[in-house]
Parts: structure tokens; C-alpha cells; sequence
């Protein structure tokens, strides 16, 4: 069983037959994810994000990486974990491949399990192997579903993650997007942004036609391929999407339709904040603990940023206030809204929630209520900045500094000038990583 998941075991050529590899080969549309994993003995790695965001594929085309760089390919094992039952199961197949490298005289391993949640109880496999110092000498990825996660499995291996990383997986970024296109743009922090944009105005009319395009499609691989064969999103993948975490709902033992209510509120309400009280009571999420549950359910599943209120003077968050709620990319808006029967936010909406799903893996994000709203503040190098969406006409003349906010820039929909800049622009020049760490050992 784990020879058949390794063909590169007896050539390196091999990996060409694993499923995922074909895949990617045979796409009309491909990019590499460079997982920032670390690949220094011990390590712990601890992959998450998304359904259907890529993980499976990023990690074979590590494989193909490790294998093309000269890697012993016996010192390389990847095993899909989602037909095991249990701990039990798990720890047999780490068995055989220990025992199959001792024989073969491999010393140290990189070590792949991919969807490593779907055995019940599957840490307790892992955490034995380590605790008898079985991967002293190796590297281990450990991806999985979105529960890893929302059950807080990620936290059970303290002090035994070596040098790992815990990584969370996102979308494709829109700079990544439009290179998918034939679209190069120089990418960097915000502050290159801003300082630069001016440079590349002549690619605002492509870069808009793109943003259309992305707003309506998102970056998750099986919609973007869709849309390179199709020109639109297939409701194939929107219905596997959503199976996918309504699959996840039902493994936590979690209600549905809470869930469902609460994404309605979420695209019903878009770019406008408001609070968990308005959840239960307009929505019907039982009680207002109930709504805190499943918003709190929406971002340990990767699909939901929310956005505090700040204190503008002394730069801290006020969670008393009430809040701002994003989806993190297009794809998430379109598929829940068909899932709970409500209309998608405008055009407008959706670039702001763009906006702040971009920055939000870049930088603190809050947003600002005083005296007129700042739909975000962005904590760049310990520095705030506001940064406001403005999709009718920009005007700049009554923003002055507030507390430590000293500096806004205006992202709209094609104006340009000092600090005002086309949120196609804006999003391709501004350097969003595909994958973020989130803490290490």
C-alpha cells in the first residue's frame, strides 16, 4: 500500500503517475506554491487552509523539488491518510515505512502526511513516534482538513515541532492571479506601493478587466481552471466546495444551519460592522454566545477575517465595539451565497473585501469608527495607516491625522493621484504571500 503511493521509489521519472502530479500537468492554467516548510532536521510542519486550496498539489511539487535536487527517493514518503480509520492504522503505515528505510539504509527522511485528520485520534500516532525519537533525524509535514485547525489539533505537539513551522494555505492572490494572464508588475510592501504605483498607471486597463475577472472567479486552483476552460465558475465546483465544509461541519458536530445563518449574515451585511447580537437576533443563531461560536467556527476554517475596531491614540483593538466581517476571497462570497439563498455583495463590496483579506496577511488590520468611518487601519512597521475603499468619487479634503493614524491612501476603482490608487493596481503591486506562517515552534 505505501510502495503504490511512492513510484519514485523505483524511479524518480515515477511521480509522474501520482494523481495530483497529472493533474497539474494536463491543467490549461499552472503556478508553483513554494511551501516556506522547513526542510532542516527535526522539523515538525504543520500545513492548513482551505478546502480545495491547493495543499495535496503544493506538496508533491515539493517532492518533485526534493527529487530533482538529488534526494534519495527512499528518503522521501508521502502517504494520503484519508482511507484510514484511526491512530491504529496511521501508526502501521508509519511503521512499514521505518522499517522499509532501515532496511534500505536510509538515515534520515522527509516525511509527508497529507490530510493527516481524517484518522480519528490521529496525533496520538504521531506524538508516540516522536516521543521515542523515531524523526530525530527527519522532516515532517503534516497537512489536513480544515478541523486541524478548528479542533485546535495543531497545538497538541508542544515542544516537539523542532524547527517546523505551522503554515496556513490561502487563495491565490490577485499578483498572482494577473500573472496567470501574462501580466508582470513589480510586488512589494505597502509602502512600495504607494511610493511606486504611479509608474505602472499604463496597466490600469488590463489590470481592471483582470479585477473583474477575479472578483468574479477568486483564486482557489478549481475555479480559476474552470474559468481558463469554461470562462466561468462550473456549479461542480461550487457544489464540491460547499460539500466540503458542510462534510467538515458535520465531522465537528456542529449545526448547519447556524452555520448557514450566520454566512448569510455575513454577505448580507458586507463591509458594514455590526455585532453578534445582530446575528442572533436577525439571523436567528440562537444566542448571542451561539453567533460568537460561529463566526469563531468561520475563521478557524480559514474562510472568515474579522475586523476589530481600534483605538486610535493608543493603537490597541476595542473589542467592545462592533466589528467588520470579510469572506477571504470571491470564490467563498459566490459559493456561500447560492448555499444560503442570498444575493452577492456588489462590486464595490467585493473590492473591499478583497482589499482586506490582501492586507490581513500582510499586516494587523483593524478599522476605525470616529467622526465618519475608516473602512481599515493597517499597522505597517508600528506605524498606522488608514486605508479607505472608495468606489464612488474620492474626496480627500476632510481626512486629516487621527491620534497615532497620521497617514490614508484612498484604494478606488480607476482614479489616480496623490495617494488615491486603483484597487487593480493597488492589489497587483501589493506583494500578498500564498502562504503564511502563523507561529513556530
Amino acid at each position: 500500500m505505501i510502495e503504490e503511493q511512492n513510484p519514485w521509489w523505483i524511479s524518480p521519472e515515477l511521480i509522474k503517475e501520482n494523481a495530483y502530479y497529472r493533474r497539474y500537468l494536463s491543467s490549461p492554467v499552472r503556478w508553483d506554491v513554494e511551501l516556506p516548510v522547513s526542510l532542516k532536521p527535526y522539523s515538525l510542519n504543520i500545513v492548513f487552509g482551505p478546502r480545495q486550496v491547493g495543499k495535496s498539489t503544493a506538496l508533491i511539487l515539493l517532492i518533485k523539488r526534493l527529487l530533482d535536487g538529488g534526494t534519495d527517493p527512499r528518503g522521501v514518503f508521502y502517504f494520503a491518510c484519508d482511507k484510514l480509520a484511526d491512530y491504529r492504522e496511521l501508526d502501521r503505515v508509519l511503521s512499514r515505512y521505518l522499517e522499509f528505510r532501515r532496511r534500505a539504509g536510509v538515515s534520515s527522511s522527509v516525511i509527508v502526511l497529507d490530510e493527516v485528520t481524517y484518522p480519528r485520534e490521529w496525533y496520538r500516532a504521531v506524538k508516540y513516534r516522536i516521543d521515542r525519537g523515531d524523526f530525530e533525524n527527519d522532516v515532517l509535514i503534516l497537512t489536513g482538513s480544515l478541523t486541524i485547525s478548528a479542533k485546535g489539533e495543531a497545538e497538541t505537539f508542544p515542544g516537539r515541532r523542532g524547527l517546523g513551522k505551522v503554515l496556513v494555505m490561502h487563495p491565490l492572490p490577485f499578483s498572482m492571479f494577473v500573472r496567470l494572464f501574462g501580466v508582470e508588475v513589480p510586488t512589494g510592501d505597502l509602502r512600495f506601493v504607494v511610493d511606486n504605483f504611479h509608474r505602472y498607471l499604463g496597466l490600469l486597463p488590463r489590470l481592471s478587466e483582470l479585477f473583474r475577472y477575479f472578483l468574479a472567479v477568486g483564486g482557489f486552483p478549481n475555479a480559476v481552471r474552470d474559468f481558463f476552460t469554461r470562462g466561468a465558475v462550473s456549479q461542480e465546483t461550487e457544489f464540491d466546495f460547499v460539500g466540503s465544509i458542510s462534510s467538515d461541519i458535520y465531522k465537528l458536530r456542529r449545526s448547519e444551519t447556524f452555520f448557514k445563518l450566520t454566512a448569510r449574515a455575513i454577505i448580507e451585511r458586507a463591509s458594514s460592522e455590526f455585532s453578534f447580537h445582530t446575528i442572533s437576533r436577525d439571523y436567528g443563531v440562537g444566542t448571542v454566545k451561539t453567533a460568537v461560536s460561529y463566526v469563531g467556527l468561520l475563521e478557524k476554517l480559514h474562510l472568515l477575517k474579522t475586523v476589530e475596531a481600534v483605538d486610535p491614540n493608543t493603537g490597541l483593538p476595542m473589542p467592545r465595539k462592533l466589528r467588520k466581517f470579510y469572506l477571504l476571497d470571491p470564490f467563498i462570497y459566490h459559493s456561500f451565497s447560492k448555499w444560503v439563498g442570498a444575493a452577492p455583495p456588489d462590486e464595490a463590496k467585493m473590492a473591499e473585501a478583497a482589499v482586506a483579506a490582501h492586507l490581513a496577511r500582510l499586516y494587523k488590520l483593524y478599522y476605525l469608527k470616529l467622526n465618519g468611518e475608516v473602512d481599515l487601519v493597517a499597522e505597517v512597521d508600528g506605524e498606522l495607516w488608514g486605508v479607505e475603499v472608495k468606489y464612488g468619487r474620492v474626496r480627500k479634503g476632510g481626512r486629516r491625522a487621527v491620534g497615532r493614524i497620521k497617514r490614508f491612501i484612498y484604494v478606488s476603482r480607476d482614479e489616480a493621484g496623490d495617494d488615491v490608487i486603483p484597487a487593480p493596481l493597488f492589489l497587483a503591486m501589493l506583494k500578498t504571500p500564498h502562504a503564511v506562517e502563523i507561529g513556530t515552534a
